[in-house]
């Protein structure tokens, strides 16, 4: 492994540039999405809350009016505007303010909740008049409750919605007209909390829901964009082995066997260095004429092939004439002109045999059509079998269908037969459309020889990086929704309870309480998509069967204060309904509940706008909680485009990143190795025999880099170097793929001690791939054949 430096002679050196860890991570991986389920989920949550807001704002308005404090109704007011205008303004700033401004909205609005509530617990002491005795103040506990549990830890969340439902009930116990203030106020409270306890509960298991999307994005964000640098190394690594074995390799070659005149491997030597430099910045055209790229094919002919007959082929296909100023793109030239170079290389090598007399003649055929750009290159040659070309020769592997592999849109086909000639065909084509005449399709599947089909598949798309946390989020069959049925049950039992009617059949109320509770339970059952409408139809056929019994139960002009509780317990269930995904059952369930409502208002001789009275105080609650659903599935649905989109822009990020860094990688290896050669070359001079010899070491340098590239390692280097020149024939090939072994310099140690005995004939070093029991082979054939085998531990054995 040497190197030709300038001055006034040329020797051999060990210039070295290790190969890059694949390892390596890239930094833009580590980068945050600029969209996150969280970030989503709370502006979701404070628009929401906004919306509950209004809603309820709207709702108190009569209560308002009817209770507004009259020695300072300015006062009064100001507390209502910062009751409703505090969330309204957190929803309206979710959308561009910071953390920080939404969490002082939420703070002040906290804060005003609990001094307007205390102001009408110390200042306003007694009794509102009877049938207007629910305070305005405490028909919204709920919206600060969700506005503190949407940033709040899960604690201080549940610690301040308790002690808001706890004023809530002393507020109602002291203004309450009834006979029994404090039982009215405990089911106030306990019935507070568990209407509240419901939205909570949704936030905060949405909360953690979005958390966990946001964990699992962020490790699919890292294996993609890891994934894709992995393929972006290998594409960049192979295209700059396409290049050193096509110009560097061949420049030294040909400099080394003596058989080509000083002045033309001169040129190739500079034309080598020019495409060296020319690697370190991007095209600066994206397309070439065909014209140009017609003209520099037939320059490249007739400088590797000056007997080789060069034809443009322009055919008409379907009605259309293939203009010949059609463009190709600069990366498919440069790819074509890659392949076809090492093509003519291989006829003018191998086509004649082993007889240099043998007349071979030479066609170079390009074809520009409305599908793309084709070049072909034949000859009647001796021809070969492609399937028996040896997995370790990059000619054809690597620098012809390798190459046009890699290229988008890009293909290449070798077809021989011993005794019968070779042809290439190499092809850029966007539409993959063959042409059905003499010539060979434009497009045709790539024939690898055996071993040597390298996996450059693009990362895979993954079906769907977001879990639904939708579905995640409002499950009922955790402890917490345990609690709030239990919570449920108690609440509506009390309520039943008290609101018992001397002289009314007892029965009614206890079947509609047994239906409406029997109803809320048929919906703890694990969440699936679609939700059973046999379930759906259970569900609302006993709330509706509830709704019968209590309105048959109840007397007109019951004026007791919860007296229609069932009313706030089914629409509890609808609401719980439309969470689960059947908005549209839960409003068709409230419509026919209304409806129920008013008829009983008829039947009792009352008015019918007293049925649309009752059923309206709930319409709120079960529209704030429509409006949560639909939001945050519009939510889940918007953050899944964003999701694909953030990891599209990771993996074209984590690409661009590692071919980069690939290409300055293997740029310094190469120049390490041989630009001081290439440089003294391109200075035309008859070299020595000495100077031929080191252009063969660096040659064979070169092809250990690109073939053993896990053992291109010192220990290893500098032993081959010495058993080359000794006169070993060292051959160092490398199956590994980018999963080297474990125990790497143990095993390049044990190598280059192996290698150090060999003092004549012919070694080959071959790393396993990943997985086997052994990790590398020794094939040594100097005197008696043998072959040795290294284990992951660096001993040495014969095979069994």
């Amino acid at each position: 492994m040497t190197a030709l430096t300038g001055g006034t002679g040329i020797r051999a050196g060990t210039g070295t540039q290790p190969a890059p860890d694949p390892t390596v991570p890239i930094p833009t991986v580590a980068e945050p999405p600029a969209h996150t389920a969280t970030a989503n989920l709370t502006r979701l949550l404070c628009i929401a809350v906004a919306a509950a807001a209004g809603i309820f704002g709207l709702l108190s308005l009569p209560s308002y009016f009817a209770q507004a404090w009259q020695p300072a109704p300015g006062l009064a007011a100001t507390a209502w505007v910062a009751s409703f205008g505090l969330p309204i303004a957190l929803g309206l700033s979710a959308r561009w303010g910071s953390a920080r401004i939404l969490r002082g909205l939420v703070t002040a609005e906290a804060l005003s909740f609990l001094v307007i509530v205390g102001f009408w617990l110390v200042v306003r002491d007694g009794p509102l008049p009877a049938g207007a005795d629910i305070p305005w103040a405490i028909t919204f506990t709920g919206v600060p409750c969700v506005a503190v549990a949407v940033f709040a830890r899960r604690r201080l969340a549940w610690t301040f919605t308790v002690l808001a439902c706890l004023l809530s009930g002393l507020v109602r116990f002291k203004t309450s007209a009834d006979t029994d203030p404090a039982l009215i106020g405990l089911a106030d409270g306990l019935y507070s909390l568990l209407l509240v306890s419901v939205f909570v509960a949704f936030t905060l298991a949405a909360r953690r829901a979005a958390a966990r999307v946001d964990e699992a994005t962020l490790l699919t964000r890292q294996a993609e964009a890891h994934r894709a640098a992995r393929v972006a190394r290998r594409q960049e690594r192979l295209s700059i082995d396409a290049l050193v074995h096509d110009s560097v390799i061949s420049t030294l070659l040909m400099a080394g066997l003596g058989r080509t005149p000083p002045h033309v491997v001169s040129g190739h030597a500079s034309k080598t260095l020019t495409q060296l430099d020319a690697l370190r910045s991007p095209p600066p055209q994206p397309v070439v004429l065909v014209s140009d790229a017609a003209r520099r094919i037939a320059t490249l002919a007739h400088q590797i092939a000056p007997d080789a007959a060069v034809r443009l082929d322009n055919p008409a296909r379907a009605g259309q004439e293939a203009g010949i100023e059609r463009t190709v793109p600069s990366a498919a030239v440069t790819a074509i002109f890659g392949a076809v170079g090492e093509a003519l290389r291989n006829s003018v090598n191998s086509a004649a045999g082993h007889d240099p007399a043998r007349p071979v003649h030479r066609t170079v055929t390009v074809l520009s059509t409305t599908d793309g750009f084709q070049v072909t290159v034949s000859d009647d040659g001796v021809g070969f079998d492609p399937a028996l070309v040896p997995p370790e020769r990059l000619g054809i592997a690597e620098s012809i269908l390798g190459r046009m592999t890699r290229l988008p849109d890009g293909a290449a086909h070798v077809r021989s037969t011993p005794g019968r000639g070779t042809d290439v065909v190499v092809a850029w084509a966007p539409d993959r459309t063959p042409i059905r005449d003499t010539q060979p399709p434009l497009v045709e599947p790539v024939e690898t020889p055996a071993g040597r089909s390298p996996d450059l598949t693009p990362p895979p798309t993954p079906a769907d990086p977001t879990p639904a946390f939708l579905s995640r989020s409002l499950d009922l069959t955790t402890p917490m929704a345990r609690l709030i049925l239990a919570l449920f049950v108690l609440v509506h039992g009390l309520l039943a309870l008290i609101n018992i009617v001397p002289g009314r059949p007892l029965a009614l109320l206890v079947g509609a309480y047994l239906a409406i509770v029997l109803s809320g339970i048929t919906l703890m059952r694990p969440l699936t998509r679609p939700f059973p409408r046999t379930q759906v139809a259970v569900a609302l056929g006993l709330s509706g069967l509830g709704a019968v019994l209590m309105f048959a139960y109840l007397p007109a002009h019951d004026e007791a204060p919860f007296a229609h509780w069932h009313l706030g317990a089914i629409t509890l269930i609808l609401v719980v309904l439309a969470a689960r995904g059947q908005i549209r059952s839960a409003w068709m369930g409230y419509a026919v509940l209304a409806l129920l409502a008013v008829s009983w208002a008829v039947e009792t001789g009352q008015s019918a706008m007293v049925g649309v009275d009752l059923v309206s105080r709930h319409a709120g609650t079960l529209l704030a909680g429509s409006l949560f659903v639909v939001g945050l599935g519009r939510s889940e649905r918007d953050l899944q485009v964003l999701t694909q989109n953030d990891l599209a822009r990771a993996r074209q990020d984590a690409t661009t990143v590692a071919a980069i860094r690939e290409r300055k990688a293997q740029l310094r290896r190469v120049n390490a190795l041989a630009r001081p050669t290439l440089l003294r070359l391109a200075e035309p001079h008859a070299l020595t025999a000495e100077e031929r010899a080191a252009c063969l070491l660096v040659e064979a340098s070169l092809r250990d880099a690109i073939r053993g590239r896990v053992l291109f390692v010192p220990p290893v280097i500098l032993a081959v170097q010495a058993a080359r020149q000794r006169g070993v024939e060292v051959t160092v090939l490398d199956d590994s793929a980018d999963t080297p072994p474990e125990q790497l310099e143990t095993l390049a140690c044990t190598v280059a001690d192996v290698l150090q005995t060999i003092e004549h004939g012919r070694a080959t070093v071959r790393v396993l791939p990943a997985g086997r029991a052994d990790v590398a082979t020794i094939v040594i054939e100097s005197g008696t054949p043998r072959i040795l085998v290294v284990g992951p531990d660096g001993t040495v054995r014969n095979p069994d």
